[in-house]
C-alpha cells in the first residue's frame, strides 16, 4: 500500500510526447472596415456639396441671363417709376416737413424769433426751396414730373392729420385764450394724396387765422364731405373772428394782385405771399382755395380737395 502521506508527483510517459502545433487566432480587420466607412461618408458629403454648388451655379446663370436681357431691353416708364419713387420719397417728404415748419416760424407773431434768428430761418428757407426746385427738375428730366402725385400719394386719415397738425398750436390757443369751435363729421374721412403737402397747407392756414385773431377771439374749424360732388370732395374751412366783433359779410380776396407782396391785410396773420403759396399747393393737389376777408372781424379760408388727390 502506498504511503498516503507520500505526495511526490508521479511521472507519466506522456511527458515524453511532444505538444501538437495549433493555428494562432487572428481578430477580424475592424480598423480597415472603419476607415472604409469613414471614406464613404466623406465621399457622400462631397457629392452632395458638388450637387448644391451645381444648383447654385445654375441659378446664378439664370439670373445673369435675365439681367442681360433686362439691360438689352429699353427701360419702361413703369420700371423707371419703381426705381425713382423710393428715392424721391426719401428726399421730398423731409423737405416738405421742413418747409412747413419754416412757414410756421416765419409767421409767428409772439416774438419768439429775433432779427438774427429770422434771417437765419430765411436762409434755411431759401436753401430748402432751391433743393426742392432741383428735385423738380430731376423729375422732369427723368420723365416723372407728370407722375408726381402718384409717386408721393398714400392713404391716410384726413381727420387725424387735421387734428394732429392743430396740436402744434395748442400753446398759442391757451396763451391768447382763443375759443376753438370744431365742426367735424362723426366718421373719419379717408384720403389719398400727398400728406406732407397737405400738412404744409394746414400750417399756413392755421397760422393765418390763429395769429390774426385777438385775445379771447373765436376760431371755427370745419371738416366735411361735400354731397353730390363727382369726384368725391371734402371741404376744410377755418374762420377767425374777434370777440364781440360785428357780423359782416365775407368779401372775396383776389390773391393774384398780391402774389409777390409781403403785406398783410386786416384780419390776416400771414402775408398774402404765403397765402398765394398755400393756394398753389392746393391747386397742385387738384383742389381749390377761396379766401375771404371779414371787415372789422377776421378772415375765412375754404379749401376744397378731391378725396383722391
Amino acid at each position: 500500500m502506498d504511503d498516503p502521506m507520500n505526495l511526490q508527483p508521479t511521472t507519466s510517459d506522456d511527458s515524453k510526447t511532444p505538444f501538437l502545433e495549433q493555428d494562432t487566432y487572428s481578430p477580424p480587420p475592424r480598423k480597415k472596415t472603419s476607415e472604409m466607412g469613414h471614406m464613404e461618408a466623406e465621399l457622400r458629403l462631397t457629392l452632395e456639396e458638388i450637387a448644391r454648388l451645381q444648383n447654385a451655379l445654375a441659378e446664378s446663370n439664370m439670373k445673369i441671363i435675365a439681367l442681360q436681357a433686362s439691360m438689352d431691353a429699353p427701360p419702361s416708364k413703369i420700371e423707371g417709376t419703381k426705381v425713382l419713387k423710393p428715392v424721391l420719397q426719401e428726399l421730398k417728404q423731409p423737405i416738405h416737413t421742413i418747409q412747413g415748419y419754416i412757414d410756421l416760424l416765419s409767421n409767428e407773431s409772439v416774438g419768439i424769433l429775433g432779427t438774427f434768428q429770422k434771417r437765419f430761418v430765411e436762409r434755411i428757407s431759401n436753401a430748402i426751396n432751391h433743393l426742392d426746385e432741383v428735385l423738380k427738375n430731376l423729375e422732369m428730366e427723368s420723365g416723372e414730373g407728370d407722375d408726381e402725385d402718384r409717386i408721393y400719394s398714400k392713404d391716410f386719415s384726413l381727420t387725424s392729420v387735421v387734428e394732429e397738425t392743430l396740436m402744434l398750436y395748442t400753446e398759442l390757443l391757451r396763451t391768447k385764450l382763443i375759443t376753438l369751435k370744431v365742426e367735424f363729421e362723426k366718421d373719419d374721412i379717408d384720403f389719398t394724396g400727398d400728406q406732407e403737402k397737405f400738412e404744409r397747407i394746414l400750417n399756413i392756414v392755421y397760422t393765418n387765422c390763429l395769429t390774426a385773431v385777438q385775445e379771447e377771439g373765436i376760431v371755427t374749424l370745419g371738416l366735411k364731405r361735400l354731397q353730390g360732388k363727382k369726384p368725391a370732395q371734402v371741404l376744410i374751412s377755418v374762420q377767425s373772428c374777434d370777440h364781440d366783433s360785428p357780423k359782416s359779410k365775407p368779401l372775396p380776396v383776389n390773391l393774384e394782385e398780391f402774389r409777390d407782396l409781403e403785406i398783410k391785410l386786416e384780419g390776416f396773420g400771414s402775408s398774402l405771399k404765403d397765402l398765394v403759396k398755400a393756394k398753389t399747393l392746393v391747386e397742385e393737389m387738384h383742389g381749390k382755395m377761396e379766401i375771404f376777408s371779414i371787415p372789422s372781424s377776421g378772415s375765412l379760408i375754404r379749401v376744397r380737395l378731391p378725396v383722391t388727390s
